[in-house]
């Protein structure tokens, strides 16, 4: 398999960042417990920290603060402390997937570019990214703060689409929950979901054009979306 029918085909790929090219639930679990601990609250361990995470660092918050007899409506005045306790520990255990960065850097190289559309915040994204030596692949950082509304809403990836100045239907997103397929459907692009990482039903039940199991497999699946005719998804105006 060339990389050859994948550039003919699409211009510009949009990943999201955790469950897709990081793991990153200790560091997020770390940073939650910090924080559940400072407001007296019993701490969560790293199953629960996967079913939360994917919706931002507030919802993240509030879904701990729910969870643990807390106040879910303070998640929004406990954002900021979540995120300076957070960003000093955000590459303390967190690494790249197997096979990320070898993947990106043959995209890359093949002339494919490349952004992240993550509900993370975008300074903390850009943390991790320069921290795991992940920021030199990326064109575009669309974070969740970046735009007015976070993934499943399709403004973050319309962002990284204007941005990037590519076109829907030269564009792939790859992300591991509902939201990432949503968002790239609702804009127009089509998407691929990986089984790996912190969905929150089945990947194969969350309607993505193709699924893959390991980030190496990425190449092979848009060869296969490159060649299919019927590769391409009519927004849903939303």
């Amino acid at each position: 398999m060339t990389i050859d029918r994948v550039r003919v085909r699409f211009d510009a790929l949009l990943l999201d960042l955790d469950g897709t090219l990081v793991d990153s639930q200790r560091d997020l679990s770390d940073a939650l417990n910090f924080l559940l601990a400072e407001q007296g609250l019993a701490t969560v361990d790293l199953a629960q920290t996967r079913a939360m995470v994917g919706d931002g660092a507030r919802v993240l918050i509030e879904r701990a603060l729910r969870a643990t007899g807390g106040d879910p409506e303070r998640a929004p005045d406990l954002l900021a402390r979540f995120l300076a306790l957070y960003e000093p520990i955000a590459c303390r255990q967190t690494r790249p997937y197997p096979g990320v960065l070898d993947t990106l850097g043959n995209l890359r190289d093949a002339g494919i570019l490349l952004a992240v559309v993550t509900n993370k915040p975008v300074r903390a994204t850009r943390t991790v990214l320069d921290g795991l030596g992940l920021s030199p692949f990326f064109a575009v950082i669309v974070g969740g703060d970046s735009v007015a509304a976070r993934k499943p809403d399709p403004a973050p990836v319309r962002a990284a689409l204007q941005r990037l100045q590519v076109a829907p239907d030269r564009t792939v997103m790859v992300g591991d929950n509902h939201h990432d397929v949503e968002a790239s459907h609702a804009a127009g692009v089509l998407a691929v979901a990986v089984s790996y990482g912190y969905a929150h039903r089945s990947p194969h039940d969350l309607g993505a054009d193709a699924v893959i199991d390991d980030f190496a497999a990425l190449p092979a699946a848009l060869h296969l979306l490159a060649a299919a005719p019927e590769a391409s998804v009519v927004p849903n105006g939303s």
